[in-house]
């Protein structure tokens, strides 16, 4: 298990951005196979032409169509310009003639032909099955024979048949209309798997090996004059004109909008009104007669059967109400999909895998890339921007891009890339912990345990390597502390140490100093590195951490009094000059210090205070530093050992009513 964790470990920290790539392969992958087709038993498409993803992208069909549909409202008008007229037996037709549909007459529909035949209809289409005769009275009798002579009068009237599918029988028009009618069209309409239609299917071949129409298709031939035929695998001929084929072989339906979206002629209005209704209906027009009552046999749900939420940001007037559309409008949408539409069609598998790449690579960018908050807003507007893209290519062209996929992987990558992130993350922290724990040990060494705190928030302006700067030095000495500890037990005296250094150490922390080494009972004591707030402010400070020492001294010896404990002195010794500072040592035992003629002046100068019989000495260095607040009076020259030249000393002490130099932490850096 550890070995797991360490591998894992490993991987987050050397080779981030080779998973983060990674993960965006496997989840671009993944969409790949999910939108690859999958044959059904029958060695067809028809279930799973874009794989497991088919209704996802059948779905966004939908809302592109809608999104068309409100954003180009001109469009709406495009089936009504087009030369299709569909006579409907709507419910006011039913109604005005006192008589169920079912029972309508034959007569009713060869008046229905002859009235679209008189007005120069191009072809005429009558989706009602007339697999049975009318009735066995002579009336019924006649009435059959009246609409085969009209449908054969005509001469370009198609009529409907079923094909045998999904258990049910086959359904044929008897001889006598089939014989009379131009062509015999089956009306069956393919549903995806959500039970919605978006796609016609064009032909089939039949059992003697002849292809067998569709009813729109009929239509088609009939109008344009033109034979549809096979062209290649995916692609069908109608004359010149290409019709791209889906995977399943069926052809993606070009929608005029909401039912209705053509022209409309009641029934009743031919029937029941005498010249009521203008020839230029008919004319040099497919005309197409079926039921669009509300309880017609033959209601479908389209892509505009129910209006999405995105399409009402688009138009607040928009319908909430589901509404069907009547097979006769289908069958008319697919005629005119093939004649004057562009029906919608999919790139090529490779093209369209090639295209979720982009959307996926700006995602995983600004997934691993960006803040968790800016990363979340960036997928949410590279989804954004491949709806507008699809709808722009798809209103444009025609295209269908696989936009449904592409949200899909942008709703995968953002958790498995935030989740690879703050494994990431986790791990640099627990290197940043190390690493601080490392320097940490360093530095509450050499400083404070608060300013070891601030150092490490600040690390980034500030090194540890070697680097020369102006630091203030102050060294102290215990005057003839060998003496005061010969008669004593060394217990004794690193009890007394301990206490002395403990207050000591508690004024230099005051000041902002830090006591870079333990010598005997001495100290060295540094201001200025590894962090400063100006060479003037830090001799400042220095000066009255030697001072305020001096008056600890004098705290301790009153406490001392009268135990077992001696009346101690120091001597303080301070110069500030250049020095190299950093972290140097062996491979396990580092240690910050600071080296240089600067230190070794500071020592001369508190062994010094001897000879010129003064508590603190500080050199002209740091007597230049100090200004007003402070009282120095030159006491002579020190020559430093290895040096020709010598440098003069000051005793100092502070002004009165002159305020100490700021300890405050936050002042420091």
């Amino acid at each position: 298990m550890k070995l797991n964790k360490s591998i894992t470990t490993s991987i987050l920290r050397r080779w981030y951005w080779a998973l983060a790539v990674s993960v965006m392969i496997v989840i671009w992958g993944l969409l790949a196979l999910a939108l690859r087709p999958l044959k059904d038993a029958d060695g067809t498409y028809a279930s799973r032409p874009y794989g497991l993803t088919t209704a996802l992208e059948n779905q966004a069909v939908d809302l592109l169509f809608q999104l068309r549909d409100v954003r180009h409202p001109g469009l709406r008008g495009r089936g009504t310009s087009e030369p299709i007229t569909i006579i409907e037996i709507d419910e006011a037709s039913i109604k005005a003639s006192n008589v169920r549909l079912q029972k309508w007459p034959r007569t009713w529909y060869a008046r229905l032909i002859d009235r679209a035949s008189a007005g120069g209809a191009n072809v005429i289409g009558l989706d009602v099955y007339l697999s049975e005769a009318g009735g066995t009275s002579a009336e019924d009798l006649a009435a059959d024979t009246q609409l085969a002579e009209s449908i054969a009068n005509a001469g370009n009237v198609v009529i409907a048949r079923k094909r045998e599918a999904g258990g049910t029988s086959a359904i044929a028009p008897l001889p006598a209309f089939a014989d009379a009618a131009w062509s015999v069209g089956f009306v069956d309409v393919p549903h995806d798997s959500d039970n919605v239609v978006r796609t016609a299917s064009l032909l089939h071949a039949q059992p003697d090996g002849t292809a067998g129409f569709s009813f729109a298709s009929a239509l088609a031939q009939g109008f344009s004059e033109n034979e549809l035929a096979p062209h290649t695998a995916n692609q069908m001929m109608l004359g010149a004109r290409a019709l791209p084929l889906r995977t399943d072989q069926h052809m993606q339906l070009d929608f005029r909008g909401r039912s209705p979206s053509f022209r409309r002629v009641a029934a009743g209005d031919i029937l029941f009104k005498d010249g009521a209704v203008p020839e230029e209906l008919f004319r040099d027009r497919i005309v197409l007669i079926g039921a669009t009552n509300n309880d017609a046999p033959d209601l479908f749900a389209t892509p505009f059967y129910e209006p999405l939420a995105l399409a009402h940001l688009f138009d607040k007037n928009l319908s909430t109400t589901p509404i069907r559309t009547p097979g006769v409008e289908i069958h008319a949408t697919s005629a005119a999909t093939m004649l004057f539409g562009s029906s919608p069609v999919r790139p090529r598998y490779l093209w369209q895998i090639a295209a979720l790449l982009l959307p996926l690579a700006l995602a995983a960018l600004a997934v691993f890339r960006l803040k968790m908050l800016w990363a979340l807003v960036a997928v949410l507007l590279v989804a954004a921007g491949a709806l507008v893209v699809a709808s722009w290519v798809f209103n444009s062209t025609g295209l269908i891009l696989p936009l449904a996929s592409a949200w899909a992987g942008l709703a995968l990558i953002a958790p498995a890339g935030l989740g690879v992130r703050y494994a990431h993350e986790r791990v640099l922290r627990e290197d940043k912990e190390v690493e601080r724990a490392q320097v940490m040990d360093i530095l509450s060494r050499c400083v404070s345990p608060e300013v070891a705190d601030e150092l490490w928030q600040r690390r980034d302006r500030f090194t540890l390597s070697g680097e020369r700067r102006v630091v203030t030095i102050i060294f102290t000495d215990i005057r003839g502390f060998t003496t005061l500890s010969e008669s004593v037990s060394s217990e004794k005296v690193v009890e007394w140490l301990n206490e002395y250094f403990s207050r000591m150490n508690a004024v230099v922390t005051k000041f902002g100093g830090h006591i870079n080494k333990f010598i005997g009972d001495g100290l060295m004591i540094v201001f200025g590195a590894p962090v400063e707030r100006g060479e003037i402010q830090e001799a400042r400070a220095a000066v009255d951490c030697g001072l305020a020492m001096l008056e600890e001294v004098e705290h301790i010896n009153r406490d001392w009094k009268g135990t077992d404990r001696p009346q101690i002195a120091i001597g303080v010794g301070i110069h500030t000059g250049v020095a190299t500072c950093g972290v140097c040592g062996a491979m396990r035992r580092l240690e910050y210090t600071v080296i240089g003629d600067t230190v070794n002046l500071s020592a001369r100068l508190e062994s010094t205070t001897k000879e010129f019989d003064t508590p603190i000495l500080i050199s002209e260095s740091t007597a230049q530093r100090l200004g007003e607040d402070y009282e120095t009076e030159a006491l002579g020259d020190v020559k430093v050992k290895g040096k020709t030249l010598s440098t003069s000393v000051y005793s100092v002490k502070r002004r009165e009513g002159a305020i100490p130099a700021s300890a405050d932490v936050a002042a420091r850096v």
